[in-house]
């Protein structure tokens, strides 16, 4: 029969030895969960999964990342009793990577490493010559002195020269970044639950949904040092209960509202339903 593509090798994968590359098989001991293939894998369906001769789903039963295979259960004690098949092989195939596949570490180091250029002003001179021109000014991030400059209030670009509006003063540290892979657009995306690490935000900044801790009773806003100048809010909740010990003054733990009136402040306590009133006194 004819065919388009490779000869596909063939291979059963209920016997003890499978054909290289086209199964692997596993011994389970009802505690190992994650287990080392021969191939690295994208997605769990690229694969199909039998433990005890019951196809497992995919997803659900196991997940893959790269060449680690993980169930979420331990597949019991047996013999040779886990097997994998591979569903395809990449020899002489052409692979479309998904969006958004290819990992920082699978990056060349000349994609990685942001392109810099550190330009030495004499305090007259506005138009300075970059490595290489960038898409546009926004795709630069520019600096004097630390101080991160704006465009195009305080630069633009044309090719590959940068021209200030003003000559930064003599000796000045002028430092320009190349942002990686060139685009037209100056907004990024980043995806759900990514980390970020000791962010610096400058100017006002909006959020448009909840900002949580990672954990409870944990981190602090603001310092002893560094405090918020004034802080803007609806009812205050008050809650020390995730807290291992109770306050300083008798050592109890409480569950505490803070709602406005017209005339009054009200304090419910929620863990009574117990409601009460400030006693407020007006001074001239």
């Amino acid at each position: 029969m004819s065919y388009i593509g490779s000869n596909l090798q063939t291979g059963d994968p209920t016997r003890t030895i499978a054909q290289p590359l086209d199964a692997d098989r596993f011994s389970g001991n009802a505690s190992t969960t994650s287990f080392t293939l021969t191939r690295a894998v994208g997605y769990p369906t690229d694969i199909e999964v039998f433990v005890e001769n019951i196809q497992q789903e995919p997803i659900t039963a196991y997940t893959v990342n790269s060449t680690t295979l993980t169930f979420t259960e331990a597949p019991p004690t047996g013999t040779l009793n886990v097997y994998v098949v591979y569903k395809q092989s990449t020899n002489n195939t052409q692979v479309t990577l998904a969006d958004g596949s290819v990992t920082y570490a699978k990056l060349a180091n000349n994609i990685r490493i942001f392109t810099t250029d550190n330009l030495t002003p004499n305090g007259n001179n506005t138009v300075f010559t970059l490595t290489e021109p960038p898409a546009d000014a926004n795709t630069v991030m520019v600096t004097v002195d630390g101080v991160v400059q704006r465009a195009p209030v305080h630069y633009t670009t044309t090719g590959n020269t940068i021209t200030f509006t003003s000559s930064p003063p003599a000796g000045a540290n002028v430092h320009v970044r190349h942002l990686g892979f060139r685009t037209t657009s100056t907004i990024t995306t980043l995806p759900a639950n990514t980390t970020l690490t000791q962010i610096t935000l400058s100017g006002q900044t909006t959020a448009s949904g909840n900002i949580i801790p990672s954990s409870n009773t944990t981190w602090d806003l603001g310092s002893t040092t560094a405090r918020w100048n004034n802080i803007y809010t609806g009812d205050l909740h008050l809650s020390n209960e995730g807290k291992s010990d109770g306050n300083m003054v008798d050592g109890t733990k409480g569950n505490w509202t803070v709602q406005e009136g017209e005339q009054s402040l009200f304090l419910i306590n929620n863990k009574t339903g117990k409601k009460y009133r400030f006693a407020i006194e007006e001074i001239q």
